[in-house]
């Protein structure tokens, strides 16, 4: 991959899980100087190992931090200048749910509804505006957040997912309206399934009664994405390439929908 992120610091929350990572990697291999952030301190230092395996000389941080506390976010972006010097990218893939917020609307737990707020929208929020300053420094930059189509396309069983999912990608393209003052670029990467994944696997092997991974494999008729896929993407939108883009929702779904 050509240098075209030469230079340019970016911060990857989720950054030890299988997106995550081939984030991080492919953004070392593009020249970029990467923070590899989760909650862990040993998993992003393991991630840090792997990925100057593959890419051996790159400059990878590791530095943990818990997204849904906004004091944490604003330490790690402090954190981040202190040792890179700037921020150029903030690429969220922490995004989760907790157990009892899938299935049939009547049948999920309202005691989880706060903490779904907190993992979908909120901790997006925090990063965001912990690291709007810091970018706004650097003379711009890029935001992108991963959310996924239940938040495009409605479906049984995905109501709670759906509008949290919706709430992230509305949050995106009005920043983007606001950030675009400052020359900060806000996009979002819009999935489905995404195959070679932990999730994937799981709900492959463990949800035969909702079988939606196995139809959404068949349906799918150019393929489910990958983690290097969507990292492509993610590269592309953080890049010179797309210096004209901002406010998009960008799904990812192999022909599922055309939402």
């Amino acid at each position: 991959m050509d240098a075209v992120l030469s230079g340019k610091v970016v911060l990857v929350t989720g950054g030890a899980g299988a997106i995550g990572f081939e984030i991080c990697a492919q953004a070392l291999e593009a020249g970029a100087t990467v923070v590899v952030n989760s909650r862990k301190q040993d998993r992003c230092e393991a991630a840090v190992a792997r990925l100057l395996q593959r890419v051996p000389g790159a400059q990878a941080l590791a530095m943990a931090a818990d997204t849904t506390d906004y004091a944490a976010c604003v330490q790690l972006v402090a954190d981040i200048e202190a040792r890179a010097g700037r921020l150029d990218g903030v690429v969220h893939c922490a995004v989760s749910a907790p157990h009892g917020v899938t299935g049939k609307f009547e049948q999920t737990d309202p005691a989880q509804y706060p903490a779904l707020m907190v993992q979908s929208i909120c901790n997006l929020m925090n990063i965001c505006h912990a690291a709007l300053p810091a970018l706004k420094r650097a003379g711009g930059g890029s935001i992108v957040a991963f959310s996924s189509d239940a938040g495009k396309v409605a479906a049984p069983n995905q109501t709670m997912i759906g509008s949290t999912r919706a709430a992230a990608m509305m949050f995106i393209r009005s920043l983007a309206l606001e950030a675009s003052a400052h020359n900060v670029r806000c996009n979002c990467v819009s999935p489905t399934f995404v195959k070679d994944t932990p999730v994937y696997d799981y709900i492959m092997d463990q949800d035969p009664a909702f079988g939606r991974a196995a139809r959404a494999t068949s349906r799918a008729k150019l393929g489910l994405p990958t983690p290097g896929e969507l990292a492509a993407l993610t590269l592309f939108l953080c890049g010179p390439g797309s210096a004209h883009m901002t406010g998009q929702v960008i799904s990812v779904n192999g022909g599922l929908n055309a939402a």
